[in-house]
């Protein structure tokens, strides 16, 4: 994997958008070894951390640093030092220091007790870990919305639809990824006029191993005015294993200000985990009037994996005009929500492959449905939803 270039920094610097700059977080410990360790993986995910090496040098520090790190060797001169209980504290050693006490692990687990410790970790085996937890702190955020759109049927838009907002929230400021898991169309980074542009897609993401660093992950993408696309190679459209596409969304959610992702019609198991992940899921109908009933078979796809999942109208479209009888089948008693009509835009995909988000109407509609997908929702929707599954006999 290549190296960011300053060129994909300063994009990345600029859709970031203001932030709190991150108060330093502690390191106490004698053991060189450990701090040339650790402090490396504090610098990539680019979270300042102050290094000491005893309790008396942690007084003014301990307290105000958003994270405490205590090696081993000093946690019981932190411990008779006196030093006052705090949350995210975490006792870490390394691996060598645990292989040489005689009982596997005999001091370290009462030390933590007595500490107070929030976790117990041994370097190097706990390095991405640490690193992802480095991340967090330093972006001081929570972790970004996913929203998930999904065609009812063939030919029904979605991936122009999840493009077309991905590219507005982008304009809009946000950093966004767009996660293209229907490895059967031809491609979100073609229809966005980025698939000439070197970056990884899902055969590199799909091989690499442990957690990724988000902003690497960021900065190797093919992008473009702070949106950011993961895709299938041409060459090879495996879709992408479920851990594969978890490690992936761990990473972008927490690099991303939006995640948006394109499901395929057919459910795989990264699929489900997907929509499992989603704030919202839209599925997208047609003007056809068979769209409804096709878009029936996607709905008892997505419908047990999602608590949120509506419908968006797409040109003439109209909707259920009535709701069907109940049968034997899932969802066939299920009105889903109507969350929004988009007009057909004929100048809609040039404009993408420019880079260019909608305007007009179509802008004003598409924002909306996008604060639709990523609104929070709350216990008592969830609640709605299974009881509607539960009244058609295919609650989860």
């Amino acid at each position: 994997m290549a190296a960011p270039t300053p060129d994909r920094a300063a994009r990345a610097a600029k859709h970031t958008g203001p932030q709190r700059p991150a108060a330093e977080s502690l390191l106490v410990t004698g053991d060189d070894r450990l701090a040339e360790t650790i402090t490396p993986l504090a610098a990539a995910a680019g979270h300042p951390l102050h290094r000491v090496r005893g309790p008396g040098d942690a007084e003014t520090r301990w307290r105000r640093a958003p994270l405490v790190i205590v090696g081993a060797d000093a946690a019981a001169d932190c411990l008779a030092h006196g030093l006052p209980e705090r949350r995210d504290l975490i006792l870490c050693t390394t691996l060598p220091w645990i292989g040489a006490d005689p009982t596997g692990t005999s001091m370290l687990w009462p030390l933590a007790i007595k500490l107070q410790a929030d976790h117990v970790i041994a370097v190097p085996e706990a390095t991405e870990w640490l690193l992802d937890r480095f991340t967090r702190t330093a972006r001081d955020t929570t972790h970004a919305p996913v929203a998930a759109v999904v065609a009812g049927h063939g030919g029904a838009g979605a991936s122009t639809l999840a493009l077309a907002g991905a590219t507005a929230a982008a304009r809009d400021g946000k950093r966004v990824v767009l996660i293209d898991l229907d490895t059967t169309g031809g491609g979100i980074d073609t229809a966005a006029g980025l698939d000439a542009q070197p970056g990884w897609r899902w055969p590199s993401l799909a091989s690499a191993s442990g957690q990724l660093e988000p902003e690497r992950l960021l900065s190797g993408l093919p992008q473009r005015d702070g949106l950011h696309l993961i895709g299938p190679d041409p060459r090879d459209r495996t879709a992408p294993e479920a851990a594969a596409l978890e490690r992936v969304l761990h990473a972008a959610r927490i690099g991303a200000d939006l995640v948006l992702i394109d499901l395929p019609r057919t459910r795989t198991e990264a699929a489900a985990r997907a929509a499992a992940a989603a704030t919202a899921i839209a599925v997208v109908n047609g003007p056809s009037p068979r769209s409804r009933t096709a878009s029936r078979a996607t709905l008892a796809e997505y419908g047990l994996c999602a608590t949120n999942i509506g419908t968006v109208l797409r040109g003439a479209a109209a909707p259920d005009p009535a709701r069907p009888a109940r049968g034997t089948e899932p969802f066939e008693a299920i009105d889903p929500p109507v969350w929004g009509r988009i007009p057909d835009d004929r100048r809609l995909p040039e404009r993408l492959r420019r880079g260019r988000p909608p305007r007009g109407r179509t802008g004003r509609r598409l924002r909306e449905l996008m604060a639709e997908l990523t609104r929070p929702r709350t216990a008592d929707a969830a609640t709605d939803h299974e009881r509607s599954l539960a009244q058609t006999g295919a609650a989860r």
